[in-house]
């Protein structure tokens, strides 16, 4: 397999854009990352291309309708639907592309148009979708099935409403600083804790919106990369993950979990994370910069767990103890992560790894971390999707 870097990142800012299709906001993110890359629209081989049913029928063949914008040159074009781990299989399937030696270039784009308010089940025919079973009967939607993992985390390690809290306040102060971020407020821990309750105990601030969105990465074969740039950042491993049997995750869409676990909490995660740390060749100890999932202040804690940065019960020392901030043993979401973006499915896990990108690159200005040599990018899905990339320069 051959090594494989980002030469280009583009994004569109995050938010709610009621006037735009999806084809506005992904053409301006792949245009940022075309001019990032110095390269021509012709010069790229292959399209994988990620958006969710929010795309509607022509979300079904996005990258195609994304070609015809900047010019239909003939190439494979190949569209990816998995949940949130869209943006992960569009990117990974455009780092194979090259890695095996087909081809030298790549683009992988992940576009977004959330619904309005809590995300939502759409179906044509719900008799043979659980999904919307659970929303219609059930009444459950995501940030219900967070609370309840939350509640057991907090009885089980004695988590408490200000440990969940000081996560919504530190990563406000980087969302503040991002130029892309869709909330730029810096909240303080009384602002937190007096916002409304959405599911107890998670309130308002602590759980994240859906938006708009739309991220792009150019890929090159690393022998080439230096064609187009002096800034490549090289991917030391890309991997996908589905769940494991005895999960105890109480999984979004279904109505219960196993009694005793009998496999880790997010197998997903875990899986995608330990294959990762596999093909690069290193362990969570030499992560420099970790942007995890934080649909929720739960997640963010779990995550360092479930990614193998703590032991278990332990983030919430990590987090008090400022080793997840800027400047401590692991940088945890420097982009201000989903708390100031918000939840756009099909393109957050590219969003993720742009982040993870330009911080390597020395470019993120006052939420710069220092000297960082190592990043990892991960994300999860509906019913046991998850992605992971590390990347290195």
């Amino acid at each position: 397999m051959r090594e494989v870097s980002i030469i280009g990142v583009g994004l569109h800012p995050w938010g709610k854009f009621t006037d735009k299709t999806f084809v506005d906001i992904g053409k301006v993110a792949i245009a940022n990352a075309l001019k990032d890359a110095s390269i021509e629209w012709k010069e790229v081989e292959t399209v994988a291309s990620g958006i969710y049913i929010w795309g509607g029928n022509a979300g079904h063949i996005s990258g195609q309708y994304l070609a015809s914008v900047f010019g239909e040159t003939g190439v494979p074009i190949t569209n990816v639907y998995n949940a949130c781990a869209t943006g992960s299989s569009a990117l990974r399937t455009a780092y194979l592309s090259i890695a095996s030696g087909q081809l030298d270039t790549a683009l992988a784009v992940g576009c977004d148009l959330s619904p309005p308010g809590m995300l939502g089940a759409k179906s044509d025919n719900p008799r043979q979708d659980r999904d919307v079973l659970r929303w219609r009967m059930v009444g459950m939607p995501n940030p219900t099935y967070w609370a309840l993992e939350c509640r057991k985390r907090m009885q089980r390690y004695g988590t408490t409403e200000e440990d969940l809290a000081r996560v919504k306040v530190l990563l406000s102060k980087y969302g503040a600083l991002n130029p892309n971020a869709r909330y730029k407020k810096v909240f303080t821990m009384e602002e937190v804790l007096t916002s409304k309750m959405v599911c107890d105990p998670l309130r308002l601030y602590e759980v994240c919106a859906t938006s708009d969105g739309a991220a792009a990465v150019i890929l090159c074969a690393s022998t080439k990369a230096s064609k187009y740039t002096t800034k490549a950042v090289k991917i030391a491993a890309t991997t996908l993950g589905s769940a494991l049997y005895g999960d105890p995750t109480i999984r979004i869409s279904a109505l219960s979990a196993p009694a005793k676990a009998e496999a880790p909490m997010l197998s997903e995660s875990y899986s995608a994370s330990q294959q990762a740390y596999k093909q690069a060749g290193i362990g969570p100890e030499d992560i420099d910069i970790l942007e995890l999932p934080d649909n929720s202040s739960w997640h963010y804690l779990q995550y360092l767990e479930t990614c193998g940065f703590c032991g278990e019960g332990e983030a919430e020392k990590m987090l008090r103890d400022g080793e997840t901030a800027i400047g401590g043993k692991v940088a945890v979401c420097p982009s201000g992560g989903f708390t100031s973006f918000g939840e756009a499915i099909g393109a957050q896990a590219i969003w993720q790894v742009v982040e993870a990108a330009l911080q390597l690159r020395g470019e993120c200005g006052e939420r710069q971390v220092n000297n960082a040599k190592v990043a990892m990018a991960q994300t999860y899905g509906l019913m046991g999707n998850s992605g992971t990339t590390i990347m290195k320069v």
